[in-house]
């Protein structure tokens, strides 16, 4: 049982429940207790994410088929048929007996006689149902939960998008997410790259000049030699978008605060070259230590670490900014499936809050004629625009300039903001804007 995944993702799925850990951190705990099993760990991440990403879906049927309310169930049960429901419904490679059987053999090593019993009976009538009707579950489709957003978020994106944007943003956020690697052109040509990876097994094409879409094998990519060696990065090109707002050129010294564990800070330590320099700084000290460990897998001798609270803390002066915000992640939801079920609508005045504090406190940092970059993955317009405009309003020694052509005009909206929509552009959803001290 130590050994079998869906019994070592029921004991991920069963913190998530219990702690407030994101479901990174509860994963990586776990599997720094078992043996060096790549493909056990790939499989488990796999099951866990999508069953945090269906949850609301999974509840939904789980309501219809045993005619009890999710807060009546037994929690541990909950897991447990969630994880049974998802394979049957949503994977064609296990087959329904599998599932039933290794769910009833999980609820009797976890649970009590009666729940495994109660979880066997649930499991049979959900296979009937599928088997018998196979469109049994038409009429949930207009009920709330179906799209596995909460309630009060979906409330909210169709007053502020309309239901046809809620419907294609749930259809993307609820894929599985593709990895993009960015490849490190000062080291080796990106089509070397290609062929290195697809000789380990990881298949990937071009997606633009410096990044790659994996088409397979993507479990591999951290074992990869070139990963080793620092020569590619797991990055969104949404993400990596932000940085090329900030226009950095060579010698140029970046204050990069927000910055763990570190992938934007190694894109700008490339762009700044050897006689630039990066001050990175969190305010997490576990998260600086990994932008400090991916700092030396990449071999960069021109960052700086430090654990600092952006919000209050001095900071050396400088000629750029780069301000990559915490935020809601409503913008990141597909490739962090468990963000939707940790936020809450009171969240998002506790994040503006912070946003404009950090901002306003860089922005002493910075040289006059100097550019900061205020970025996050979000796409609420409190977090986003609207923290930018309390900003302005009250330094009027700033102004908003325009985005560098070297980004892509479509993700650019009115020349002034990095706007990347999700249901539109097919990436992580992320939001940038460049501002100029003027005075």
């Amino acid at each position: 049982m130590k050994s079998d995944y869906r019994f070592l993702t029921y004991k991920i799925l069963h913190q998530f429940e219990k702690n407030d850990y994101s479901i990174i951190d509860i994963r990586n705990i776990i599997f720094s207790k078992m043996p060096d099993n790549r493909n056990l760990k790939y499989r488990i991440t796999v099951l866990a994410n999508e069953v945090l990403r269906y949850r609301g879906r999974l509840d939904l049927m789980i309501t219809s088929i045993s005619g009890k309310r999710i807060k009546y169930l037994n929690k541990k049960v909950l897991i447990i048929l969630r994880i049974g429901f998802y394979e049957i419904f949503f994977d064609p490679k296990v087959p329904d007996y599998a599932a039933v059987n290794s769910c009833v053999t999980l609820a009797h090593k976890v649970t009590n006689k009666k729940t495994k019993g109660f979880t066997n009976a649930v499991l049979r009538k959900f296979i009937r149902h599928n088997t018998e009707n196979n469109k049994w579950q038409i009429e949930l489709e207009s009920k709330g939960g179906w799209l596995s957003i909460p309630n009060w978020l979906e409330k909210r994106w169709i007053k502020n998008f309309g239901k046809e944007v809620v419907m294609k943003l749930a259809e993307f956020f609820n894929q599985s997410p593709i990895t993009y690697l960015r490849c490190d052109g000062l080291q080796s040509s990106i089509k070397k790259n290609i062929s290195y990876l697809e000789k380990e097994g990881i298949k990937t094409e071009l997606f633009s000049t410096n990044f790659l879409m994996v088409r397979s094998g993507g479990y591999k990519v951290l074992t990869s030699k070139l990963f080793k060696n620092g020569e590619i990065s797991i990055q969104s090109p949404s993400s990596a978008a932000v940085v090329d707002c900030l226009g950095v050129e060579k010698d140029d010294v970046v204050l990069d605060v927000c910055a763990a564990p570190g992938t934007k800070t190694l894109q700008l330590a490339n762009l700044v070259g050897s006689n630039g320099f990066i001050y990175a700084s969190d305010i997490s000290t576990e998260r600086v230590y990994l932008g400090k460990k991916d700092e030396k897998r990449h071999r960069k001798k021109n960052i700086e670490w430090s654990s600092k609270d952006a919000r209050k803390d001095s900071f050396n002066l400088v000629d750029k900014i780069l301000i990559d915000a915490p935020c809601s992640g409503t913008g990141v939801m597909g490739r962090r499936p468990d963000v939707r079920w940790r936020r809450k609508e009171g969240d998002l005045e506790r994040f503006t809050n912070t946003q404009l504090s950090i901002l306003r406190n860089c922005s002493k940092y910075l040289n006059r004629g100097g550019i900061i970059v205020y970025a996050t993955c979000s796409i609420e317009p409190e977090e986003n625009y609207m923290v930018v405009e309390k900003f302005l309003e009250l330094e009027s020694n700033f102004a908003i300039d325009t985005i560098p052509e070297n980004v892509p005009k479509i993700w650019v909206k009115n020349n002034i903001a990095l706007n990347i929509m999700p249901h539109e552009h097919g990436l992580d959803g992320i939001f940038a804007m460049r501002m100029k001290r003027i005075f």
